[in-house]
């Protein structure tokens, strides 16, 4: 009877420890940094899977540098910033190290440039038909979120000045409502 016991107690005690996040899902915040955009990339452990779907070679491979070569060309291939009709160039992906949960993966990606228009993000798209990915923009101390998944895998922002265009609407409104005041406060004193 201890034994059984004391294996309840374990499984309640562990049980908690085996579970991971939801496999089919992967957070995004991005940011400029100076003429790059900083990504900060938090991947569930399936991201292996997502990797070997799209390079069975590296099933056989001890090599840490091949599975390098083919993660950048991975997020190359599956992970854009556009502007205009431009893509950004990815420079850089680094392994971070991720003190928050021991089951999940993190990484910076690197672009060259200093703005963009446009998110396509089909990262583990081939693994999981339900995928979704979070995303975090800061942009002039705003955060725009959106997710990407499967049937929608780009987004297109908004550009800033067009979501401040509002402002410049009413502060023109109020330049040109003081320059007829103006005009007809001195077009009466010229009559006297």
């Amino acid at each position: 009877m201890k034994f059984s016991s004391c294996i309840i107690l374990l499984f309640f005690a562990f049980s908690g420890v085996g579970f991971a996040h939801d496999a089919n899902k992967a957070f995004f915040n991005i940011q400029q940094k100076d003429n790059l955009v900083e990504v900060r990339a938090e991947f569930p452990w399936s991201i292996r899977n997502a990797l070997l779907e799209a390079y069975p070679e590296l099933e056989h491979s001890k090599s840490k540098a091949d599975f390098d070569t083919a993660f950048f060309d991975y997020v190359k291939t599956n992970f854009e910033l556009r502007n205009d009709d431009s893509i950004l160039k990815l420079i850089a992906v680094e392994e971070v190290t991720h003190n928050e949960h021991a089951h999940a993966n993190a990484f910076i990606f690197l672009f060259e440039g200093n703005a963009f228009d446009t998110v396509k993000n089909a990262v583990m798209f081939n693994v999981y038909k339900d995928q979704e990915n979070y995303h975090d923009i800061l942009v002039s101390k705003e955060h725009l979120k959106f997710i990407t998944s499967p049937d929608s895998p780009v987004a297109v922002l908004q550009p800033i000045s067009e979501r401040n265009g509002g402002n410049r609407v009413i502060t023109g409104l109020i330049v040109v409502a003081f320059c007829v005041f103006g005009v007809f406060h001195w077009s009466q004193r010229k009559k006297l």
